[in-house]
């Protein structure tokens, strides 16, 4: 038995797998979710398993397009929908949270999903800034103010510790640089500085509708502010995931400087390339818009002919209207991603509201 392409819960181009039981097709990371859901799905490889008629006379009566018109029937706008390449939590729990908890179906819950009823509140574990240790924190989000804050103390008549706006919030999976499966970061803007807040939860189901809920947030905000903008437009500018994270080593402006080893984000979407000491630091020590190559911006890889304290060996040179940027990475495969993905955000045209995000760098260089 033959599965049609892209027709199943991550658009897996030819899904090798089949849940039986639900009718419909999987891919093989979706096949290890759906195992554990026993009570509703079984699967089986459309391979390697035997398939008796019955079972094939399901699969043609039911399929994927049948299973999406049922349990995707009334998915939110804002709801993140995971790609292959997303993290196992979001996979995960998009699949219970379709088949599971059937949140997708139009039928009326009660109560109402966390995520949906514009106000969230409740724990996570955040990262302090001593030794680097997670503590449990209150969290609030408010759609109807368009805020998120926390408390460090549990008692909300103190104030809260930071009260965020909505308005340049990006929320974004990092397990693997948090150290924890449901590791989230939350960025925003203070003070014409990014600043970030690493936490999660012991819980996949409650750190996805924290993600959710602040999606939800952001897309009644983006309606707001954007109201002839359609939801097809708003949605890509919810949240997103960086272009490219990863250590390079940096030299000051003389290019004389020692090397030093940082962090860097490259934000395709603000058009921004940061760096910080160590990955989970709360602010930047620094930033370089990414312009076009009309406005004076380009990047190619290089062998600097002055090295001083660095380790690596393998040279990317930024050319911005005010200066050059020597970066130097440990292997060539990096060094080719990085001038890559720089090429790409250099090659995008510039919106309106990137001139301004231009002129407020350039001018505290």
């Amino acid at each position: 038995m033959h599965a049609a392409p892209w027709f199943n819960d991550l658009k897996d181009d030819y899904p090798d797998w089949a849940s039986y039981k639900l009718g419909v097709f999987v891919c093989l990371n979706c096949s290890g979710v759906h195992r554990n859901l026993s009570n509703i799905s079984r699967v089986k490889s459309l391979q390697l398993d035997f398939w008796d008629d019955e079972l094939v006379k399901v699969m043609k009566t039911n399929g994927n397009a049948t299973g999406r018109a049922v349990y995707e029937k009334a998915v939110p706008a804002f709801y993140y929908r995971p790609q292959q390449e997303d993290c196992a939590v979001l996979r995960e729990q998009w699949i219970r949270a379709k088949y599971e908890r059937r949140e997708f179906t139009g039928e009326t819950k009660y109560p109402p999903l966390a995520y949906t009823t514009g106000f969230f509140e409740g724990m996570l574990w955040k990262k302090g800034k001593e030794k680097g240790q997670f503590q449990r924190r209150k969290f609030v989000l408010s759609e109807k103010e368009f805020t998120l804050a926390y408390y460090n103390k549990e008692d909300p008549s103190k104030g809260p510790k930071e009260l965020i706006s909505i308005k340049d919030v990006n929320v974004t999976f990092q397990p693997e640089k948090i150290g924890h499966a449901h590791g989230l970061q939350i960025t925003y803007q203070e003070d014409h500085h990014t600043r970030s807040i690493f936490v999660y939860h012991e819980s996949g189901e409650e750190i996805v509708n924290w993600f959710n809920a602040i999606r939800a947030a952001r897309f009644a905000y983006l309606k707001t502010a954007y109201p002839t903008g359609s939801d097809k437009e708003l949605k890509t500018r919810i949240t997103r995931n960086y272009l490219k994270e990863g250590y390079m080593e940096k030299t000051g402006p003389m290019q004389k400087e020692t090397f030093k080893k940082r962090w860097f984000i490259l934000d395709s979407q603000d058009r921004k390339l940061l760096y910080f000491k160590s990955q989970l630091d709360a602010e930047e020590l620094g930033v370089v818009f990414i312009g076009t190559e009309t406005n004076g911006y380009s990047v190619s890889e290089c062998v600097p002919k002055r090295t001083r304290g660095n380790r690596w060996r393998c040279g990317v040179t930024m050319e911005t209207p005010d200066r050059q940027f020597v970066f130097m990475c440990e292997q060539e495969r990096e060094q080719r991603e990085w001038v890559e993905a720089l090429r790409q955000v250099i090659s995008k045209p510039m919106q309106p509201q990137d001139y301004t995000t231009e002129a407020n760098i350039r001018g505290k260089s």
